[in-house]
């Protein structure tokens, strides 16, 4: 107890002397570095949110309860919480609207319009823009005019309108330009737009003249940043040069001026640029230097960013195990700054990263936390992007109908939205991946269409040539090389006027593919040349690799048997040393195929042997365990219906979330109410104790969220169970197409070739027994074949059931009528114990295989001489048939797996064949008609099944007359 008197009552002497110090603290610096850190460490931004709440609290001015209310919605925003920074926001539009604070109320407006177009909001952002350009018109304030007007133009930028962005900047930039102030921003701005849409020489003209701008003005920050986009833009362009050369400028600017956060950025960016040009040890070295900075100034969220870029470089290296440990580092970053969207990101780069090594299963529980935490915070573009990934993975496994469903439902989802062109265009590209995968190339050209549609409207001039790519190689594959021709000569004049040169490669190369298939081998040599020297411009190895190959193939056709030979050697010691095992396999094939064409047939076999070496070698890396797993595990239809289980769960946490939210901020007012109440002297001391009281909620709503998932693992888990059930069942299915399925179809051929081509000397006896070998055999395909597709139709949920009121004597009779011919060759009795008026709601259908099933299971091993009964009989609540036989019975340990495609077979008294399936499908034709099956047997006495179902339809019950 004393020990709690000595902490408080040094708690209210700090409070004290913090408050006295209060006065002092210079607004300015406070917000400066809430903005600062809103995003990179929201920890820091609270503390400084909570000084200047103090601030307000003892000078309650207007303008400054605006700036609190301004500073509380850059820390929110920076947590993701779009909608509580728009609540202040509007608490500071509310406050400042007299004409003292018109400059507060007119960014007040910005900020709004900020936060409404980050939300996806874009028309109300365009109208509270519009409300703050007029505001400051009429105030006749230059520098909210320019700073409303290069704010639509980003607005116009992010839905994709061009013209109308630029437009908005200009009119920015003419002010400017009158007044003499904001130049350079306006043409960094203007530059920024060009760049979003492939510009890049436009963008470069910009940044320069913007460039010229800051060093007349002197202004350090903004030559830094121009120089940066320069880099990135020639970056862009494949100029690695000038690029680094502009980024190495920046570097010493900010190194003169001891700017480490700069510094940390610029290092970054230059990591970017070697990893865009194929170089990727080198990029690692410069992520390294960024993060050391980053995390030495407490930047979180750069952090973040730098550990992102790192995973992908160790990737490049195919070091995914060092990738997976940069983004978990980043995802526990994450975590500690509460940010759940930059949360969401990470777990959707894990699901890439897992994606790449072929782990589906992981990479699809990464997109579905990712989703789970997107429908809580996110948007419906960031929901669809996520659906795109788990499509993704549906398309690399071959299953190209879930793959079409995800795409479909993230296109519903954009569709009516003012969503982003990209994201559109991006859903367009992929849905038509999905049908060119499975040679639908009529649905692959429309969506292409679609795709190129967005992207000219857009004026994205790198968008349209990769689009125009895509339809170039479907023509070709269509066979239509004249429009495949067509259409890529245009993305190559596109491309030229835009200087995209790491796509040029790509381009000619795919004309040097339409010329060789229509046989014109010198254009195609010209085009592959090109397309090699432009992939060792960019210093894409691999690409000019597969040019040097493809040029050695066409040398071969036409004779000149040295100069392939030459260009495919090339080609394989490019292989080599860049570690791609198909680019030495196929340059191993091409070699061969010279060789023979040369007549050197001994030297082609042995390449060719080393090509079959080389082709198992890579198929038995494939063929791993993991990878197999990993496989099996998402390759049956059931995953879907996992998927669907899971997302339903995720719908039920958004709604939790909501309420903790909605908790959390009841009890954070109250505690505020509270604090105010207690005592003024202890302000300082109980914020600190309101910070730590936050993380903890933090880290409680955190936990809370890991238990959650711990849970869905849990059921994942369980779905992984039944899987490797599903899984020894399909393996069964396979073995009784492959087997039983095969076996009577060879002795029909067989027995039946015997007949057709030997049938003069063959005796009447030997054509007999052999035609009765074939019907037999015939008749046991019908059979299998039958029950295949029954089981079929139940799987795939397109069995249709049309129960109604059935005689079950008649049926039975029925059932007996097919069933007496093999029991009459056994010299087998059936008896009949059934009474006339025994009636059951059932399908007709379905019942007629039950029972026919299970007499030929009681035909088949019964002994010759023995007896079948079958007895119906009813109580007016169920039915009971039951099918008796005195055959050779079932031991005790095998009836519980009769019922399962995975259980046991043997064959018949006269040594009939079984496959197990017979018995799964009365099973589930019994229950699909609201019925049980069940046996009992001796072993050595017979056996007796016996089905139960409804005797009245549950639903209407005829004598009443009523539902």
């Amino acid at each position: 107890m004393l020990q709690k008197i000595k902490v408080l009552f040094f708690l209210a002497l700090l409070a004290f002397y913090s408050f006295s110090q209060g006065s002092k603290v210079n607004i300015d610096s406070l917000i400066a570095t809430i903005k600062k850190y809103s995003i990179e460490n929201p920890e820091v931004s609270a503390i400084s949110c909570n000084r200047l709440f103090l601030q307000v609290k003892q000078n309650p001015s207007d303008s400054l309860r605006a700036l609190y209310h301004l500073a509380m919605s850059e820390y929110k925003s920076g947590l993701g919480l779009t909608g509580d920074a728009l609540g202040h926001v509007d608490s500071a539009i509310s406050i400042a609207q007299s004409k003292r604070t018109q400059s507060l109320y007119v960014e007040a407006l910005l900020k709004k319009s900020a936060l409404l177009q980050r939300s996806g909001n874009y028309s109300e952002a365009i109208k509270v823009n519009e409300k703050a350009r007029l505001i400051a018109l009429k105030g006749k304030n230059t520098r909210l005019l320019i700073q409303s007007l290069l704010l639509r133009g980003d607005i116009y930028k992010e839905i994709g309108q061009y013209n109308d962005a630029l437009s908005k900047k200009g009119e920015a930039l003419a002010i400017a330009k009158k007044i003499g102030v904001g130049i350079a921003e306006c043409h960094q701005s203007i530059g920024s737009t060009h760049w979003s849409f492939g510009n890049y020489q436009e963008a470069l003209k910009s940044y320069f003249e913007g460039l010229i701008a800051a060093e007349k003005d002197n202004d350090t920050l903004r030559i830094i940043q121009l120089l940066k986009n320069i880099g990135l833009t020639y970056r862009e362009t494949g100029n690695f040069d000038k690029s680094t050369s502009h980024l190495s400028k920046a570097l010493q600017v900010a190194e003169k001026n001891q700017l480490n956060d700069e510094l940390a950025d610029i290092f970054n960016i230059i990591g970017g640029v070697y990893l865009k040009f194929s170089q990727p040890a080198k990029a690692i070295e410069y992520y390294k230097q960024s993060l050391n900075i980053r995390e030495t100034l407490g930047y979180k969220q750069s952090s973040i960013n730098t550990l992102n870029n790192l995973a992908k470089a160790y990737l490049l290296l195919k070091n995914s195990s060092e990738s997976i440990t940069s983004l978990n580092k980043a995802l526990e970053l994450s975590k500690e700054i509460g940010d759940p969207l930059t949360e969401a990101n990470i777990h959707n780069e894990l699901g890439n990263t897992y994606l790449s090594i072929e782990n589906y299963p992981e990479a699809l529980r990464r997109y579905l936390l990712a989703l789970k935490i997107r429908q809580s915070y996110g948007k419906d573009e960031d929901i669809a992007r996520t659906m795109v990934n788990i499509a993704l993975v549906y398309r690399r496994l071959g299953l190209f109908r879930n793959a079409q469903k995800y795409m479909s439902e993230a296109k519903g989802l954009v569709e009516n939205l003012d969503a982003k062109p990209d994201l559109k265009i991006y859903i367009y590209q992929n849905m038509g991946n999905v049908y060119y995968d499975q040679k639908q190339y009529t649905d692959a050209i429309n969506a292409y269409q679609k795709a190129l549609e967005l992207s000219e409207k857009k004026g994205d001039d790198l968008q349209v040539t990769r689009v125009l790519r895509n339809i170039a190689q479907t023509y070709l594959d269509l066979n239509k090389p004249s429009k495949a021709r067509n259409t890529i000569t245009q993305a190559i004049k596109i491309a030229l006027r835009s200087n995209q040169n790491q796509i040029l490669a790509d381009l000619y190369n795919t004309l040097g593919n339409i010329e060789r298939q229509d046989n014109n081998f010198d254009l195609a040599l010209t085009h592959y040349n090109t397309a090699k020297e432009k992939y060792k411009q960019n210093l894409n190895a691999d690409g000019e690799a597969l040019c040097l190959r493809k040029i050695g193939e066409i040398y071969s056709l036409q004779g000149r048997y040295k100069d392939a030979k030459v260009n495919i050697n090339q080609s394989i010691r490019i292989g080599k040393s860049v570690g791609n095992p198909y680019l030495v396999l196929l340059g191993t094939q091409a070699l061969s195929d010279v060789e023979k064409a040369q007549g050197k047939f001994e030297n082609a076999l042995t390449l060719y042997q080393k090509y079959v070496y080389l082709k198992d070698s890579i198929e038995d890396a494939k063929r791993s365990e993991a990878n197999i797993d990993a496989h099996i595990n998402l390759e049956l239809d059931k995953t879907k219906t996992e998927i669907k289980l899971i997302e339903a769960e995720v719908e039920a946490l958004r709604t939790k979330v909501e309420l903790d939210r909605e908790r959390i901020n009841k009890q954070k007012a109250q505690r505020n109410l509270l604090v105010t109440a207690v005592i003024f002297l202890l302000f300082i001391a109980l914020g600190s104790f309101y910070l730590f009281n936050q993380k903890k909620n933090l880290a409680r709503l955190q936990r809370e969220k890991y238990e959650e998932e711990e849970r869905i693992n849990q059921k994942l888990k369980q779905y992984q169970a039944e899987l490797e059930q599903n899984i020894k069942t399909k393996d069964k299915l396979f073995s009784i197409v492959a087997h039983d399925l095969r076996s009577p179809f060879t002795a029909l051929v067989g027995l039946s070739e015997i007949l057709a081509t030997k049938a003069d000397e063959l005796s009447p006896s030997e054509v007999k027994e052999f035609s009765n070998h074939i019907h037999q055999s015939a008749s046991n395909v019908l059979a299998l074949t039958e029950n295949l597709l029954s089981w079929a139709r139940s799987q795939t949920g397109k069995l249709a059931l049309n129960p109604a009121y059935i005689n079950i004597c008649k049926l039975i009779s029925r059932a007996v009528e097919v069933a007496s011919l093999p029991a009459g060759e056994k010299e087998i009795k059936i008896e009949i114990i059934c009474n006339e008026t025994v009636t059951a709601f059932a399908d007709y259908d379905t019942l007629l295989t039950i029972i026919r099933n299970l007499l030929s299971n009681a035909i088949k091993f019964t002994p010759g001489g023995g007896k079948i009964s079958l007895k119906a009989s009813s109580d007016n609540q169920k039915v009971t048939i039951q099918v008796t036989d005195t055959g050779v019975g079932i031991a005790p340990e095998n009836l519980s797996n009769l019922f399962r495609l995975d259980g046991f077979t043997t064959k018949g008294t006269n040594s009939e064949s079984g496959t197990g399936l017979g018995l799964m499908l009365c099973k589930e034709f019994a229950e699909a008609n609201g019925g049980t099956i069940s046996v009992s047997s001796t072993l050595g006495k017979g056996t007796t099944f016996t089905i139960t179902l409804p005797a009245k339809n549950v639903m209407y019950d005829q004598e009443t007359c009523k539902v």
